[in-house]
């Protein structure tokens, strides 16, 4: 005699198991299947049977359906096969309706901002779409503010009366457009450009189109621009050597060719050549977000190549060696400052005296001696300033004798 052991399902009544349950439901999605499939034929039926009559030649007449397939439509056709299929083709095509087409005529105008010339208004504000301050009045092509000037200047120029949405500087000749506008842009949750007025439905593409309202500043002169457009007509004239030859370029590199640019921090003035550093300057240094913690004593760092470098403070791991004497260095960049040592290079030079030095952080603390520039850390319980943490610490041990544990000094650099 075999047994054989039967697993009930846990969602069905007791004593079902789970060969039955299957079968039982698999039976009860093909009955709903046969239901809905001869109801869908009995509405096409249906709607034939309400179709005028037409005569028997061959491809007479074709019938439009809907997905349900109840007629939509009958239609008489004679011609070939082929004729026909083209003419179903273009009948499922989905109708979009075009928006009215920006007029592209006017007077000639220029930018003010780098001085190009276009020849109508339409042109000029393609030009000065990334631009989140200026556009152009389409009717007589002068440059002024987005939202509230423009807004006046219609009025007053024009004679044009025009509703000015209060969160961003979109314009519109009916309120109710202006209703629609504010309930769909500036709902909760929303990504629309204050700049500009333009919505997105990506995150992403929120964030990139944000980036193109920074201000440029060209490297040679200094000249801010906050539209792209114009920076580039811009650098093309002050330093027009400064963006290689395309055609001297191999096409497989081809994308990769882009304008120099200069970020300036608003906080400090630091200066960068990319906006990803200029990103990471303000989140680690003016923002102070450090998110890689050091398991060992708790300690802090922006990346994790920083954190790296500290651990083998814990570790003791020496895995960066000296080519010239052949010492054990902890860091790529300790080797680096060490054989400096021996072959004497300093390329950090002080632009108050001259004097060099083998790294920058060296040459920020003689700034911060010699000429008094930076920000020294400063004592909370007596006038006394230092240059680095260690030398602050060791003040408050030895003078005001109070501990680390009892006196923490945030320092930020």
């Amino acid at each position: 005699m075999f047994l054989f052991q039967v697993v009930e399902e846990s969602l069905c009544p007791r004593g079902l198991c789970v060969a039955c349950t299957d079968v039982a439901i698999n039976a009860f999605e093909f009955r709903v299947l046969v239901r809905n499939s001869r109801r869908m034929w009995s509405n096409c039926l249906n709607g034939l049977d309400g179709v005028t009559e037409f005569n028997d030649t061959p491809h007479s007449f074709y019938t439009i359906m809907r997905n349900d397939l109840s007629v939509l439509a009958a239609n008489e056709f004679s011609g070939d096969s082929k004729s026909l299929v083209n003419r179903l083709s273009k009948k499922r095509a989905v109708v979009v309706e075009k928006k009215p087409r920006t007029a592209r005529t006017g007077p000639n105008c220029d930018c003010t901002d780098c001085g190009k010339s276009f020849l109508s208004p339409y042109y000029l504000n393609v030009h000065l779409k990334n631009s989140g301050q200026k556009e152009a009045c389409v009717t007589c092509g002068t440059v002024v503010f987005r939202g509230l000037e423009m807004k006046e200047h219609l009025q007053k120029v024009h004679g044009e009366k025009v509703h000015l949405c209060p969160d961003c500087p979109t314009l519109f000749t009916d309120e109710n457009q202006l209703k629609t506008h504010a309930k769909m842009a500036h709902r909760p949750g929303a990504l629309t450009c204050g700049d500009c007025g333009r919505t997105f439905s990506r995150t992403a593409s929120f964030e990139v189109h944000s980036q193109m309202h920074a201000v440029r500043t060209c490297r040679a002169c200094g000249a801010q621009f906050t539209n792209r457009g114009c920076y580039r007509e811009h650098r093309s004239k002050c330093e027009p050597d400064a963006k290689p030859d395309i055609r001297l370029v191999p096409r497989s590199r081809r994308s990769n060719i882009r304008d120099p640019a200069t970020f300036i921090c608003d906080h400090c003035g630091k200066i960068y050549h990319s906006r990803p550093q200029l990103k990471n300057h303000i989140v680690w240094i003016h923002m102070d977000v450090r998110p890689h913690q050091c398991q060992w004593c708790g300690k802090r760092f922006y990346t994790p190549t920083r954190l790296a470098e500290h651990s083998v403070v814990h570790t003791r791991e020496r895995n960066f060696g000296c080519d010239i004497c052949g010492a054990k260095l902890v860091s790529k960049m300790a080797a680096v400052y060490h054989r400096r040592r021996h072959t004497g290079e300093k390329p950090y030079e002080c632009d108050e005296c001259g004097e060099k030095f083998i790294s920058s952080s060296r040459r920020s603390e003689h700034a911060k001696r010699r000429h008094g520039r930076g920000v020294r850390m400063q004592c909370m319980e007596c006038p006394a300033n230092f240059v680095r943490s260690h030398e602050l610490r060791k003040h408050i041990d030895k003078t005001h004798k109070i501990h680390d544990a009892q006196f923490m000094v945030d320092v930020k650099g």
